[in-house]
């Protein structure tokens, strides 16, 4: 499928519509909110992009790599990054606004002020990371093929967002600070900030997103059994955020006891993730090897990223590597059918022997 075709495919969902018109709409927010600080603060402004635009890149690099078989598509990631950078912050700030005044009529100025945050933004900002991957799978039916994929694609609205927010904050930082030395606050704030990154909104909209993804792609799984995951997983994530935001605990030093607790959750949900994907992936490719659609050396390559890169380093380019390339991308495509659609690996079969025989053919 050429780049064009899969472009229009897109652009022919609502959903893309609608992922489009909320992160133009964000964009302008965070213009509008942005563009006088950056004109009296330029100095501040341009040290703190030029901090977090590479830490931006690194993470952007990393959570679409989590995937233990194969990265996750950069046209996916970069779908997502961007739904968390531009949309998340831009309805986020207009409906925590209007959480923190329904808050204050209810209960109070005081307790608006101390307990808005633990509420408002994670009921607020979870549900927007999680409409993001929601919108994913929506115009991209295959991206979110199980819990590991929605665990990466939250982490990716999560970590986006935290860059905006983190960028934001500079300028809080530089008017709270006097607006004197403007790029000693910058460094100030991004030091605490990214330096916490480690357990931040990437963590949250990891563990929401794996609960999502297995509602998405744990399809041979009872209907109840999947909204249930799905919806304690939304609730976990929410009391995470919650947490990191709890105001008895606020502080530098609590943020030591905040903060581990966090990644913890999120490190445990990767690895129960991960864990159960291998095995059914090995038990899927050991199937197909039975069936004769893949050899024995195939099922342990393909379930390693450096082994499949060695094997493309040894194979002579051009027609070969190319081939090499599609075959061992459709020997994957097959066992994620596998997994989640066996009804229609019959196709893809057909595609792995074709591809097979045109390599053994170059090669002879």
């Amino acid at each position: 499928m050429t780049h064009t075709t899969k472009v229009s495919r897109l652009t022919r969902r609502s959903a893309f519509w609608l992922w489009a018109v909320f992160c133009l709409l964000g964009a302008l927010m965070g213009i509008l909110t942005l563009t006088p600080y950056v004109l009296v603060f330029f100095g501040g402004a341009v040290v703190g992009a030029l901090v977090l635009i590479p830490v931006l890149l690194a993470g952007l690099w990393y959570f679409r790599r989590l995937h233990p078989v194969r990265p996750h598509p950069w046209s996916h990631a970069l779908l997502i990054t961007a739904w968390g950078l531009f949309a998340v912050p831009g309805v986020a700030l207009i409906a925590n606004e209007a959480f923190g005044g329904i808050l204050t009529q209810m209960a109070g100025l005081s307790f608006a002020d101390r307990w808005g945050a633990a509420i408002s933004a994670p009921i607020v900002e979870e549900t927007l990371k999680l409409a993001g991957v929601a919108l994913l799978a929506l115009m991209v039916p295959q991206a979110i093929r199980g819990p590991l994929d929605g665990f990466a694609y939250g982490a990716l609205a999560g970590f986006g967002f935290e860059i905006a927010e983190n960028y934001l904050y500079v300028f809080n930082t530089i008017v709270a600070h006097g607006a004197v030395h403007s790029t000693v606050s910058v460094l100030d704030s991004l030091i605490g900030r990214v330096g916490t990154i480690w357990w931040g909104h990437w963590a949250m909209g990891a563990v929401a997103g794996a609960g999502l993804g297995y509602l998405v792609g744990a399809t041979g799984r009872p209907l109840a059994r999947r909204l249930l995951v799905a919806v304690g997983a939304f609730v976990l994530a929410m009391a995470m955020h919650a947490w990191w935001d709890f105001p008895l605990l606020a502080g530098g030093t609590w943020v030591w006891a905040r903060g581990p607790a966090i990644l913890v959750i999120a490190v445990v949900v990767y690895r129960v993730a991960r864990r159960r994907y291998l095995d059914r992936f090995r038990d899927a490719a050991a199937a197909e090897a039975d069936r004769g659609v893949l050899t024995a050396a195939e099922t342990e390559i393909l379930t390693d990223r450096r082994r499949r890169r060695r094997e493309r380093r040894r194979t002579p380019g051009g027609t070969p590597r190319r081939l090499l390339t599609d075959l061992r991308s459709a020997e994957l495509d097959l066992i994620d059918t596998d997994l989640n659609d066996p009804g229609a690996s019959a196709d893809l079969r057909t595609d792995v022997g074709d591809l097979r025989s045109r390599l053994e053919a170059t090669r002879r």
